[in-house]
């Protein structure tokens, strides 16, 4: 019989080492979530392994938390549970790659790094912005992003199906391996952001996308934030050939070694050119006559990879997340700029998809719950949201890192629909679920 009280060591033991033999391990402190140890890591091999682990967990009452290259682990509440850290790196394999129809599926536990070698070999990339150690699966139960929404939209625009197993060890497909199926779709979208809430996923199909013959980046200074959010939004009115664009601070800028010294208050315009030859060539140009003023610094092909991986890494300390309508950035930036919340601290802002993050000055945990209160506060008069992506443990109990969710009423039926007994991380998610 199911049970939510918490399961002593050999009941745990006894439940999954049957399953998983040396595959399960005693917990270790590289596996603690927000200070909680696992008392195990469970490492299985295949997806059946997984699905059966998962099984006799969930009728052991064993919480699990699943857990993929560990790059999104700081995101979510404190978990109220947290017995066994379940590692998905052994679900690495490639399961069919279509490259003439610009389609892949693979292994949830495979890397970023591993699939963009493997797509790089047939001149193709997947447009989602992620760690390289970051799995598949991770990233999308994280709903990883950046600056290259810009042009490519979400995760979840580019993936066409999945496999999940679910707490109970059931596996559920939804979607399909092909562009035209788009049958059960309804599941890929359902995942996508749940943290690992719903169900493992163990199996993702995306379509591709051909990398571009020609790439570079072209930084600019401005004067100040607000100037550097109005240059990017009129570049992107031109209609160019960009394929991402941010707006950087001066602390933000030191941490990245641009090259390129500002002033404080001033602000870099980052812009991502790829496409033809023509198409950056005119591209470049137009946005050197937007910059007349400005110092400019031109990255080339090999540069522009790692100025943009650099820039969407973690910006440490504690880190919020602004979602906001983009006409509603420049304001948002303004307000951390002129109050004494984002002041001297690192601010990446990506004005044509509506992000701004930034990493807070130290504080006390009173004093930082106010500063965020008062920014999503202001966030959400702006027609938006924030979350708090990165923070200690006792900033965390002492706020909702999510903040308020309007479908949380949907989002707990669906959680007791795909997990009655609250096995997969519980208590992270929103509203604590």
């Amino acid at each position: 019989m199911s049970t939510n009280a918490p399961p002593d060591t050999d009941t745990a033991e006894s439940a999954l080492r049957p399953i998983l033999g040396d595959g399960l391990a005693g917990g270790e402190a590289e596996f603690a979530v927000d200070g909680l140890t696992p008392r195990y890591v469970a490492t299985p091999s295949s997806v059946d392994e997984l699905t059966a682990a998962l099984a006799a967990a969930n009728e052991a009452g064993v919480a699990v938390i699943p857990w993929g290259g560990g790059c999104h682990m700081a995101l979510g509440n404190v978990p109220s549970r947290y017995d066994v850290a379940l590692r998905t790196t052994k679900l690495d394999g490639v399961i069919e790659y279509e490259a003439a129809d610009l389609t892949v599926t693979v292994e949830a536990g495979m890397t970023f790094e591993q699939l963009g070698a493997i797509l790089a070999e047939h001149g193709q990339f997947l447009p989602i912005d992620a760690p390289g150690q970051a799995t598949i699966g991770g990233a999308l139960a994280a709903a990883a992003g950046g600056p290259s929404q810009h042009a490519y939209g979400l995760a979840r625009d580019w993936l066409l199906g999945c496999r999940i197993a679910q707490a109970d060890g059931v596996l559920v497909r939804g979607g399909g391996r092909v562009v035209k199926n788009v049958a059960g779709y309804d599941l890929p979208r359902l995942i996508v952001g749940s943290l690992g809430t719903l169900g493992v996923i163990v199996e993702a199909t995306f379509k591709l996308t051909p990398l571009p013959a020609t790439e570079e980046t072209l930084l600019a200074v401005h004067p100040s934030l607000g100037a550097t959010a109005d240059a990017i939004l009129a570049a992107d009115e031109r209609g160019l050939a960009l394929t991402a664009a941010a707006l950087i601070d001066a602390p933000a800028a030191a941490e990245l070694n641009t090259g390129i010294d500002i002033d404080p208050g001033a602000g870099i315009a980052a812009y991502r050119i790829a496409g033809g030859a023509a198409a950056v060539e005119r591209t470049r140009k137009d946005l050197a006559a937007l910059s007349v003023d400005s110092a400019t610094l031109l990255l080339d092909g090999d540069r522009t990879a790692s100025f943009w991986r650099r820039l969407n890494e973690t910006l440490g300390g504690v880190e919020l997340k602004a979602s906001l309508p983009p006409a509603a950035v420049r304001g948002f930036v303004a307000t951390l700029a002129d109050g004494d919340a984002g002041a001297g601290m690192p601010l990446i802002a990506y004005p044509t998809v509506g992000v701004v993050r930034v990493a807070l000055a130290d504080a006390e945990t009173d004093e930082m719950a106010s500063i965020v209160e008062r920014l999503r506060a202001n966030a959400i008069a702006a027609g938006g949201s924030l979350v708090v992506t990165r923070a200690p443990v006792e900033l965390k109990r002492r706020i909702d890192v999510w903040g308020e969710v309007d479908a949380l009423a949907l989002m707990r039926n669906l959680k007791q629909q795909f997990d009655p007994e609250s096995t997969l991380n519980p208590g992270r998610f929103v509203g604590g679920i």
